[in-house]
């Protein structure tokens, strides 16, 4: 009898440990809109319609990444803009299919918002789009070789910006927008020897930049959400 109070012991207080931590958030109003900003602390900028809306949600759709509406900034230099500009379709896809790979590994070894395939009342629906781009050097092909070589530049490949937009998977209705801006720069990979490759001239270091930048803000982004989720909700300003 004591074996088995003891165990039960155990489960609960394992249960309760993994209960995230509830956290006050706070919703700021926007002017003639039934959107609401929220003071999110790792992400640029998080609207939603019903903050409290976040807490129904066990499961997650991620659709496929769309760069369609992708523009270059105004600041981009001209050359590096026409280079963007002759970019194919399969290139950009590529780009994208990082973005997509990630969101599926954070989001299946994260403990809330499991990736799904069917939507329902638990179910939220994320379609991220890639909306604005700085390159701050060429796309590989143009600016170095296929792999690793010598050739080098320390100030990464650009600034992009990421907006997802993030609704009820069954009922299609709004729950947020995100938007985020990073740096795409291969420096900040790890430690160890990876922290050395500053390359940003070859296919190797670019691909490696991209999928750092992607990880980065697809795990703050789960954290924002996981808040969002069990967070105690403030008065609107």
């Amino acid at each position: 009898m004591k074996i088995n109070v003891l165990l039960l012991s155990v489960v609960f207080f394992s249960g309760c440990a993994s209960q995230p931590e509830k956290k006050s958030v706070s919703l700021n109003s926007i002017e003639y809109s039934e959107l609401t900003y929220v003071d999110a602390e790792k992400i640029d900028k998080v609207v939603v319609k019903n903050a409290e809306a976040f807490k129904q949600f066990n499961k997650v759709i991620l659709f496929a990444t769309q760069f369609d509406k992708l523009k270059l900034t105004e600041e981009t230099d001209k050359k590096l803009a026409y280079n963007w500009s002759e970019s194919t379709w399969e290139e950009m896809d590529e780009i994208c299919q990082h973005l997509d790979d990630l969101a599926q590994k954070i989001f299946r070894e994260g403990d809330e918002f499991v990736p799904v395939k069917r939507g329902g009342d638990d179910v939220l629906a994320i379609q991220f789009t890639l909306v604005s781009f700085m390159p701050y050097s060429q796309r590989h092909k143009d600016a170095g070789m296929d792999t690793v070589g010598i050739q080098s530049n320390n100030s990464g490949i650009g600034l992009i910006t990421v907006r997802g937009v993030l609704a009820n998977a069954k009922s299609g209705e709004l729950v947020a927008v995100i938007e985020d801006t990073m740096e795409v720069n291969s420096r900040t990979a790890s430690m160890g020897n990876l922290a050395s490759i500053q390359d940003s001239s070859n296919k190797a270091a670019q691909n490696l930049a991209w999928r750092t930048a992607f990880r980065h803000f697809l795990g703050n982004l789960h954290n924002e959400l996981t808040t969002l989720k069990y967070a105690q909700i403030a008065q609107q300003q």
